[in-house]
């Protein structure tokens, strides 16, 4: 396991405005809410935006200011200003930029690699996103694949099945994506999972669009979710899978864990890699709630909320102790700049365990360690493949 240095704390807190805009914990789907007065309320909303399949709104804060041959002038932002692989998603279209080459106070101009969906035009409104490519994975990667069912609990889960592009294996990758987030979550990584030689078998779950809906129509932190991660893998199993490794962004990673409480693998586990993983969701809602200074007692409604909601207890939503269980090779990303899921439980995570190889990064955000340095990314990536 590498060096980690000591938990860094959380963000510091920012005024909390009258009005405000509540940045939840959806992940790089982001949630924008105004919050109701009064700490049941709030409370009760604050649950709402967490739990709820659609419960935040999408909001568009980059503006086009200029189209000129393959270059794109964007309202400035901390996000438009970062020279790294970021999409620009609008209502009706989607395109990859490239770097940074010029900015000022109020804009920012950066190369287009590719327009891949929509028209590109002066004044339209988007959101920047980490995920980068848009598609299947022959047309974002030029990866042949299949789709595939897998059969749930709760009916059909469409699928991507992506062979090797080194040769047949008979150990199968399960790529699980995070709350709100497209399968194709998985695109930015999929090259290096095919040439390591196994199948990926990249998977939707309930209360995805393409999945079916749980009969509460909310977001279970990964607790039923894992139940359509073990699907994916009996699915495996089934095609002929010797073992399984299994990858997971964000809260794919939390409903990982929370199937490896539980689940007796009985040695169809391989290995385990986790991308920003929610370790611990009490800690999270508290850092989000601190970076805009909401009411403590707006947040304690809202994890007892959480808690009665979904039948849980504080503990049910620590992964912590699932490090002590570990007894695979575990390769774990974290981000100590992360704003949308706490990264230090991650570290404590990590130190718990001498199977856990701990890849650190600063500056990307969540989920984009990859998005900073592909060539480390995936470098780190297929040296853990390739050790198992």
């Amino acid at each position: 396991m590498t060096a980690t240095p000591a938990p860094l704390p959380g963000p510091a807190p920012r005024r909390w405005p009258r009005r405000a805009a509540y940045a939840g914990i959806a992940g790089a789907a982001g949630l924008a809410v105004l919050l109701p007065t009064g700490t049941a309320g709030a409370g009760w909303y604050l649950t709402g935006q967490v739990l709820n399949v659609n419960g935040g709104a999408r909001y568009y804060p980059v503006r086009v200011r200029a189209v000129t041959g393959n270059r794109i002038t964007l309202t400035r932002t901390p996000d438009t200003a970062r020279s790294i692989p970021l999409s620009f998603v609008w209502a009706d279209g989607h395109a990859r930029l490239g770097p940074v080459v010029a900015l000022d106070r109020a804009s920012v101009t950066r190369e287009v690699a590719e327009v891949t969906r929509g028209s590109l035009v002066t004044g339209v409104r988007g959101y920047t996103s980490g995920y980068v490519f848009e598609g299947d994975p022959m047309s974002a990667r030029g990866l042949p694949f299949e789709d595939v069912i897998v059969q749930g609990e709760l009916g059909p889960l469409p699928a991507w099945l992506v062979p090797p592009t080194t040769g047949p294996d008979d150990t199968w990758i399960i790529a699980v994506h995070g709350r709100g987030a497209p399968r194709g979550e998985a695109l930015r990584a999929l090259p290096t999972l095919a040439e390591s030689g196994h199948p990926t078998l990249v998977v939707t779950y309930r209360n995805d669009p393409e999945a079916p809906p749980s009969s509460d129509h909310r977001f279970h932190l990964g607790h039923t979710e894992g139940h359509d991660v073990l699907s994916a893998i009996e699915y495996a199993r089934s095609a002929g899978a010797r073992d399984v490794i299994l990858v997971g962004w964000s809260m794919g990673g939390a409903a990982i864990l929370s199937l490896l409480r539980s689940w007796d693998h009985g040695g169809f586990l391989r290995g385990v890699v986790l991308d920003c993983p929610v370790v611990d969701w009490t800690a999270t809602l508290q850092m989000n709630a601190r970076q805009l200074n909401v009411p403590p007692p707006w947040t304690w409604t809202a994890l007892k909320l959480i808690q009665r909601r979904l039948g849980v207890r504080a503990s049910d939503l620590d992964y912590r102790s699932v490090a002590g269980k570990l007894d695979v090779p575990t390769l774990v990303y974290v981000d100590h700049d992360d704003r949308t899921v706490a990264p230090w439980p991650t570290v404590e995570f990590a130190a718990a365990s001498p199977l856990v190889t701990l890849v650190e990064t600063r500056e990307a955000g969540h989920c984009r360690s990859w998005n900073l340095d592909p060539v480390a990314y995936e470098s780190a990536l297929r040296s853990f493949l390739k050790s198992l």
